[in-house]
C-alpha cells in the first residue's frame, strides 16, 4: 500500500522502524532528533478519500524528535474520549469534535507542550469542484494554508481481488491569497470528478531551547460537482419617474362647462396630483396640493385633479375648477397659467415634474 500525499509530506525519520511502520500504515514519518532543540508535531486529519475502506485518513497524531515519549489527550465536555502515547511517535483514529480540547505532553505528566480547542480548520468550499481550478475555503486565523489533489485506483492481486490502493497522478495548488481567516488559490489543471482534495494548514510556534512546536490539520474530500450557481439578484425596484404625455389643452369656455384633462405616465403604483394657479398674482408653491407655510400672497388656485394609478402606466387626470378659479375665468377672455404636477409612490416617495406655462382663451 502506497503513502498519500497528504500523510507522507510531514515529519522526519528518527528511525529506519519508524519509518518503515509508518511507510507500511500510510502514516507520516516519525520527526528525527535536531542540534537545534526539541522538535513536536501534532496533526489532526479529517474527511475522507475516495476509497474510505482502503485509504482512510481520519486521524489524530503526534511526533517529537530523539524518540522522546509523546502523549496526546482528547478531551470532550470534561470527559477525556481519547489518549494515545509512544515514543517518539503515536496515532489515534479518532477525530476530534470542533470544541474539543487537543493535548500534546512530552513526556507524560509534564506541562503539556500545547493545548489546542479543535475549530474544524481548514474548510474547502464546494466551489472547489470537478472542472474546476479553483481552491478556496476558511482557516484557522494566521495559519500557512497549501492545497493538493490526487488521483487514486485500487490495486488487485493477480486473482483479481482488490487488496489496496496508489497514487496515479496529483498536484499542489497555487494559494495566491491568505488573508487570515480565508484562502484562495487554483490548481493548473481542472479537478476532476473522484479525485481527492485536500486543504492543509500549519502554524510552526517556537520553543524554549530553540524548540519547536507545528501544528498541522488537514481536511481531505473527494471532489464532486459543482454547485448551481446562484440565482441572480432580484432586479432594484423601479424608481418613481413620470412624464406629462398629453398636455392640458382646453379653451375658457370648455373649461367652464366640462373642465379640462391631460395624460401622464407615472412608473410606479401610487398617484398623480396636478394643481393649476393663475400666473402673476401670488406666491406659487413648489408642489401641488402642498400646505402653504409662507406668509407671502399665495396665487390663486384655479383647478386641481388627482388620479390613482394601481400600477406602473398612464392615467388620466381630470382637472375641476375651484369656486375662485370658475368665477375668475368667467369673465376673462385670456388666462395665463401654470400647471404644477406631483408624483407620489404607494411607498411614500415624491417627485415633481417640470412646471409648464399654460395660457387658456376663449
Amino acid at each position: 500500500m502506497g503513502v498519500s500525499r497528504l500523510t507522507a509530506r510531514w515529519g522526519l525519520v528518527v528511525a529506519a522502524a519508524a519509518a518503515i511502520f509508518a511507510s507500511a500504515m500510510g502514516l507520516p514519518a516519525t520527526a528525527g532528533a535536531s542540534s537545534h532543540g526539541p522538535r513536536y508535531e501534532l496533526k489532526i486529519i479529517e474527511g475522507a478519500t475516495v476509497f474510505p475502506e482502503w485509504h482512510p485518513v481520519v486521524s489524530t497524531s503526534a511526533t517529537a524528535s530523539g524518540g522522546a515519549e509523546v502523549v496526546i489527550t482528547i478531551v470532550r465536555h470534561g470527559l477525556t474520549i481519547e489518549r494515545s502515547s509512544g515514543h517518539g511517535y503515536t496515532y489515534s483514529s479518532q477525530q476530534p469534535e470542533v470544541g474539543d480540547i487537543v493535548t500534546l505532553e512530552s513526556p507524560a505528566g509534564t506541562p503539556p507542550i500545547a493545548q489546542t480547542v479543535y475549530d474544524g480548520l481548514p474548510s474547502i468550499d464546494a466551489t472547489v469542484c470537478a472542472g474546476s481550478t479553483n481552491f478556496s475555503g476558511s482557516n484557522s486565523p494566521g495559519n500557512i494554508v497549501e492545497g493538493f489533489f490526487t488521483r487514486e485506483a485500487l490495486t488487485t492481486d493477480p486473482y483479481g481481488r482488490v487488496n489496496g490502493w496508489q497514487r496515479t497522478s496529483g498536484g499542489e495548488a497555487q494559494v495566491k491569497s491568505l488573508t487570515g481567516t480565508t484562502f484562495g488559490g487554483s490548481f493548473l489543471v481542472p479537478l476532476a470528478a473522484g479525485d481527492s482534495v485536500e486543504a492543509v494548514e500549519s502554524l510552526k510556534t517556537p520553543l524554549a531551547g530553540e524548540g519547536t512546536y507545528t501544528y498541522v490539520a488537514a481536511n481531505v474530500r473527494p471532489v464532486g460537482g459543482c454547485p448551481p450557481p446562484p440565482p441572480p439578484p432580484p432586479p432594484p425596484p423601479p424608481t418613481l419617474g413620470g412624464l406629462v404625455v398629453k398636455a392640458l389643452h382646453a379653451s375658457i369656455h370648455g373649461f367652464l362647462r366640462f373642465g379640462a384633462s391631460d395624460k401622464v405616465t407615472i412608473t410606479v403604483p401610487g398617484s398623480v396630483i396636478q394643481d393649476l394657479y393663475l400666473s402673476g398674482g401670488g406666491t406659487i408653491p413648489a408642489t401641488a396640493a402642498s400646505a402653504r407655510k409662507h406668509h407671502a400672497q399665495p396665487a390663486l388656485l384655479l383647478a386641481r385633479g388627482l388620479a390613482k394609478a394601481a400600477k406602473a402606466g398612464t392615467v388620466t387626470v381630470h382637472l375641476r375648477l375651484t369656486k375662485r378659479g370658475r368665477a375668475r375665468l368667467k369673465g376673462a377672455h385670456t388666462i395665463h397659467a401654470v400647471l404644477i404636477t406631483t408624483l407620489h409612490s404607494s411607498a411614500g416617495a415624491k417627485l415633481n415634474l417640470a412646471r409648464r406655462a399654460i395660457t387658456l382663451r376663449r
